[in-house]
């Protein structure tokens, strides 16, 4: 490596180095001669970039320790007098090296006295000191000013320092108030050859851009020996960005409606009111002004990237409550991140929301479902706008919503029913009987007793037929019986779990089922019967037919049971159907829906049903999946068809 290594300022085997603690003070005795020097010849260069300190990142570059200027710097001096006592003969090279990181910017830069394989040599005769040292802007003439322009510290160096045989070392650290340091070889009188030589000094980054210059001094004040101007190329990486964009102090609410606020503002700039800011941070609550105090415990908004300074920006901020007062601040960043100060905090209510439109006109409302908390999942609130309107409620439950179990489940499951119905109707009589619905065929007539159960205005018929499972195969408890096994003919019948009757085919069960429709609500246009969607992309999760992908086999089953008693079969009754499971998995085609009220209507509803269920059985369904239920409370879609 010609003397010294380019991975990192060190010293090699049996050199010193400082490492910045107990620094050793040595200075020179007084001296005087003439000196001579040689020519001075530059040799090697490396690809290092133009200089410039702060400005745009280089590009080209190897990182690590370059060698980007070499000179050598030998010279020979001997004093004057007739009979020469004093003589000193330097034999070596002066390096500039650089370290750049992996975007080229300059890291480290180092001088280093050296020779063309392990080190410079020196002969001396008699006594002289020879000094290297670094000087910034011109070097010394007196040896009484070596500290004036002196600067860099010696990283590593050889000989070490102390007295040798023929000659000494001294190591003088901080020289002046900046910590440069010096390094001497002295002679002891009698002739000495010093090989070896190596002085590393590491510089500040201030330098780069600028030239310095290596000084090799014998003296005292015997002779400017030799002195190299070196430049040091290179680019060093900016300081840091630390100013933040200017406060938004415009922030204002321009428009409010049921539930959005629409928010304008000046954009300002990347640092203060210049350049482009890279983010905003935009925030509401509704607890009172937002500040650099509270501003984290506001609710964030998603905001647009920053427009260029000076730019009018608005943004509608979505999803509040109605008449509800709200308060509104922002902060910017920039890239690094720094953040402004919290906006001005302007404040804005959200009106009330209009009146819902008059439902249809109808007596009675059917709702057809396969279990006992179906409808309050899907088809609420517009159970409770329909009571409210003055409508009958009449609900069909195919199944017993066992899960396999027995009657201590199913039961359960209707008692919990109940105290939904209840939270819509309040606490009103309650009868129970079993009911025959009959419906002719040809010239026969075929009846089922189904339980029937009337709180309130509400009538109800728990037809209490065999829980599907997730699969629709069944429950071996129940012989495997399933709707969907009943309805594409893979059994050819089905038993209700409290054996009060058996449907002998899927025909049996839908005609059953429209009986009693029409024995209870009538046949007519004002009767609207409610029911799952048979649309099976409008039931799967984003459109796509995956297995697991679909709704609940016995929604489905239910479903299809309807289709065909309403639009199959050519009923007069207006017919709605209902988005299912779909809603619950937030499929992207069913955004939320309800508003903070409608939300806390179906939420109440089901939470009567979970409560009383858990009080029952223990069974915590909320508990289990909270926000699948959350997602099935913030939507209701249905269409008409």
């Amino acid at each position: 490596m010609s003397g010294d290594g380019v991975a990192i300022p060190s010293p090699p085997p049996a050199a010193s180095s400082h490492s910045g603690g107990g620094r050793e003070r040595r200075r020179l005795g007084t001296l005087g001669m003439a000196c001579l020097v040689f020519l001075l010849i530059a040799i090697g260069f490396s690809p290092i970039p133009a200089a410039a300190v702060g400005g745009s990142a280089p590009t080209g570059c190897t990182p690590g320790w370059q060698k980007v200027a070499q000179f050598d710097n030998s010279f020979l001096w001997t004093d004057g007098g007739v009979l020469p006592v004093d003589s000193a003969h330097w034999q070596g090279f002066v390096r500039l090296f650089e370290q750049v990181d992996a975007d080229c910017y300059v890291v480290g830069v180092s001088l280093r006295y050296t020779g063309p394989l392990s080190g410079g040599s020196l002969i001396l005769t008699g006594s002289p000191a020879v000094s290297f040292t670094v000087q910034h802007p011109s070097p010394f003439s007196q040896y009484a000013n070596v500290g004036v322009n002196a600067y860099g510290e010696l990283a590593s160096w050889n000989p070490p320092a102390g007295g040798h045989i023929t000659y000494s070392v001294s190591t003088n650290f901080g020289i002046n108030p900046r910590g440069a340091d010096e390094f001497v070889i002295n002679g002891l009188g009698v002739p000495a050859t010093v090989t070896n030589i190596r002085a590393f000094f590491t510089l500040p980054l201030d330098f780069v851009g600028k030239t310095i210059v290596a000084q090799i001094h014998v003296g005292p004040n015997k002779c400017l020996c030799k002195t190299t101007s070196i430049g040091v190329p290179g680019t060093t990486r900016p300081p840091a960005d630390t100013t933040p964009p200017a406060r938004v102090t415009d922030l204002a609410a321009a428009s409010a409606g049921t539930d959005h606020v629409l928010l304008v503002w000046t954009a300002p700039g990347d640092d203060g009111m210049s350049g482009q800011a890279s983010q905003y941070d935009i925030r509401y609550s509704t607890a009172g002004p937002l500040t650099d105090a509270n501003f984290a415990q506001g609710t964030a908004f998603p905001a647009p990237a920053p427009a260029s300074p000076g730019t009018s920006e608005s943004l509608d901020v979505t999803g509040l409550a109605a008449s509800t007062h709200y308060w509104f601040g922002l902060r910017t960043a920039d890239e690094v991140p720094n953040w402004s100060p919290v906006s001005n905090s302007p404040d804005a209510v959200t009106s009330a929301p209009p009146p819902p439109p008059p439902p249809p006109q109808k007596t009675w409302a059917v709702y057809v479902h396969a279990h006992e908390d179906d409808w309050q999942l899907f088809m609420s609130p517009n159970t409770v706008a329909d009571f409210q309107a003055g409508r009958t409620l009449l609900f069909i439950i195919l199944t017993a919503g066992d899960g396999g179990s027995g009657s201590s489940i199913w039961g359960a499951r209707e008692e919990a029913y109940i105290a939904s119905i209840q939270n819509i109707v309040g606490t009103l009589s309650d009868t129970s009987q079993s009911t025959t619905i009959c419906y002719t065929t040809g010239t026969s007539q075929v009846c089922h007793g189904i339980w029937e159960r009337d709180y309130g205005t509400t009538v109800t018929f728990f037809m209490r037929l065999p829980d599907g499972n997730s699969d629709g195969s069944g429950f071996q408890s129940t012989g495997f019986q399933s709707l969907p096994k009943l309805r594409d003919g893979a059994i050819p019948s089905i038993t209700a779990v409290d054996g009060s009757t058996t449907y002998t085919s899927w025909q049996d069960l839908y005609l059953t089922v429209e009986a009693v429709i029409t024995n209870v609500a009538g046949s007519g246009q004002n009767t609207v019967v409610n029911a799952p969607d048979f649309d099976r992309t409008r039931q799967s999760f984003e459109g796509m037919t995956c297995g697991g992908c679909g709704d609940h086999p016995d929604h489905l089953a239910v479903a299809d049971l309807t289709y065909t008693i309403t639009i199959g079969r050519g009923a007069s009754w207006s017919r709605e159907w209902y988005i299912d499971y779909s809603i619950c998995w937030a499929d992207s085609r069913y955004p939320v829906n309800m508003d903070s009220a409608q939300y806390q209507v179906k939420k109440n509803l089901f939470m009567a049903y979970n409560d009383r269920l858990k009080a029952l059985t223990g069974i915590d369904t909320y508990a289990q999946q909270p926000a699948f239920w959350e997602n099935c409370f913030q939507r209701e879609y249905y269409r008409v068809a």
